[in-house]
């Protein structure tokens, strides 16, 4: 009878601690994320090194040295599976248009390292633009919906487009309204094609 007894508490730690024998993933980090607004930020690509200066102008947003070049913000997670799907279809875009384009991909709601982002987002789903694990993301977003005057939580994938730091008018997916200036969600890459062949020609 004990024996019974023994054998049921082994089975009831089993069933309710249970048996993962999948690899796991990396702990959260402890990052100092800024909390002030400034007059510019550096940010820095998870793997090639290059870095950015944005400057806030008029409002928005230009990169120091880029200033002729259209910015889309691209606010992501690793874990996020529409921003998993459209990752090959931004680097398209970023390969047709890189004379005129800067994708900047904004890590967040994660505290993940840069190495992680490399192996499970940017060589797994093809994400070869630039990609910022900054401890600046978070203001620099919550700037962002401050410009756009977005009040509702921030779901992601979250895009903004500015040019000569004016943000642009985007299709509305959802609805018709004409001052749209924002993607929420999975967004068809010919329709962001569709607006930036407006917005290069304006």
């Amino acid at each position: 009878m004990k024996y019974i007894y023994t054998l049921f508490a082994i089975f009831t730690i089993l069933v309710f601690t249970g048996c993962d024998e999948k690899p796991k993933e990396e702990p959260p980090l402890v990052k100092e994320h800024t909390t002030v607004e400034q007059s510019s930020y550096t940010i820095e690509d998870v793997s090639s090194g290059a870095k950015y200066v944005l400057k806030r102008e008029d409002g928005g947003f230009v990169v120091e040295g880029h200033e002729d070049k259209v910015i889309m913000f691209d606010m992501y997670a690793t874990y996020c599976p529409p921003c998993r799907k459209e990752a090959p279809h931004l680097t398209a875009l970023q390969t047709k248009y890189s004379d005129k384009l800067l994708i900047i991909a904004l890590n967040t709601f994660e505290d993940v390292s840069d190495l992680y982002i490399d192996d499970n987002f940017r060589y797994t789903y093809g994400a070869f633009y630039f990609i910022s694990n900054s401890a600046h993301n978070n203001i620099i977003i919550k700037t962002i919906l401050k410009d756009i005057e977005y009040e509702p939580s921030m779901q992601i994938p979250f895009k903004v487009v500015l040019k000569n730091a004016k943000y642009q008018k985007l299709t509305d997916i959802y609805g018709d309204n004409p001052n749209n200036n924002f993607y929420l969600g999975a967004i068809s890459s010919s329709v962001i094609e569709e607006d930036l062949k407006k917005i290069f020609q304006q």
